[in-house]
């Protein structure tokens, strides 16, 4: 596979290119720092209270400094309540990881059967007596275990940015119109809203034509939104990576799945006057960087 990085400024661009051992090799690494944190924070959740084991210094822990130290109960509840609340956000964040790891190995068609990711990962060995945590080995080891799924969720997004892209700009980049007939209907830019008769700005092309006929992916790209969005009825969104997503609003049905790849020139809805429309066409959008560009630049390529 060929990874094709584009500048902001769209001038520039890096290539990539990812083997299939190269792309196992990275998932087998984002996996096992997955199954490890993971790991970690349920071995942390589950330990049995044990009188050996003390709690991390007071005076280490934010707001409770000043804690009077003739309420040594109150404060080892709110010692428990601060790290518990770390706990569950990292808990949160090893669920979110391993949401974007399925996702990654769905783009890139990598099988993850086999590491069971539903389910605890297999662990043993002998039984010794070990030693407990100290007050100090407890708190540097969820420090560190933050800092390492922070740089591991980065990672995964960064790759899932070169994932997204394949092997030639023109298949990254917004092109052409997202229907095989029809005729715009109203221009990006300010016009007089069909409804209220007023001066409003529209953000996107309308593409007057037939009801049920298809409306097309003018990019590669990922199924980031499908369902009912109040005005825009029907609408689909594709994430194609770079900072590009476009919006097909107003459709009577949407054809493709959430989180599911499509290609240039394939149908994702089927074209409807759902939400605020006069009659059946598509709202086509396109967004870089989360703002509204002018989509007629990219239908006339």
């Amino acid at each position: 596979m060929q990874i094709i990085i584009i500048s902001p400024n769209g001038k520039t661009h890096k290539h990539w290119h990812l083997t299939p051992f190269k792309l196992a090799t990275v998932f087998l690494i984002c996996l096992s720092i997955v199954f490890a944190s993971a790991s970690f924070i349920n071995k942390l959740t589950l330990q049995t209270p044990d009188s050996n084991i003390t709690l991390p210094r007071v005076q280490a822990i934010p707001d409770l400094v000043n804690a009077n130290t003739d309420t040594t109960t109150e404060q080892n509840d709110q010692v428990q309540a601060y790290f518990a609340k770390r706990l569950g956000g990292l808990q949160a964040e090893t669920i979110r990881l391993k949401a974007l790891t399925e996702k990654l190995a769905m783009i890139s068609g990598f099988d993850t059967s086999e590491f069971l990711l539903d389910e605890e990962p297999g662990q043993g060995g002998i039984d010794q007596q070990g030693i407990s945590f100290s007050e100090d080995d407890f708190a540097l080891n969820l420090s560190s275990l933050e800092q390492t799924l922070s740089k591991q969720s980065l990672q995964l997004s960064h790759l899932q940015n070169y994932l997204l892209t394949d092997d030639t700009i023109k298949a990254a980049i917004p092109s052409g119109k997202p229907v095989k007939s029809g005729w715009i209907s109203s221009y990006f830019g300010y016009r007089t809203d069909p409804f209220n008769g007023k001066k409003v700005f529209h953000k996107g092309l309308d593409f007057a034509g037939k009801e049920g006929s298809k409306v097309y992916a003018v990019a590669d790209g990922i199924i980031s939104w499908k369902g009912r969005r109040s005005d825009y009825g029907e609408l689909v969104e594709i994430d194609h990576g770079n900072g590009y997503v476009t919006r097909y609003a107003h459709n009577k049905t949407v054809i493709t799945d959430l989180g599911e790849k499509v290609s240039k020139g394939q149908a994702i809805a089927l074209m409807g006057s759902t939400g605020r429309s006069t009659g059946p066409h598509v709202h086509f959008e396109v967004l870089r960087d989360g703002k509204s560009v002018n989509p007629y630049n990219f239908v006339k390529r």
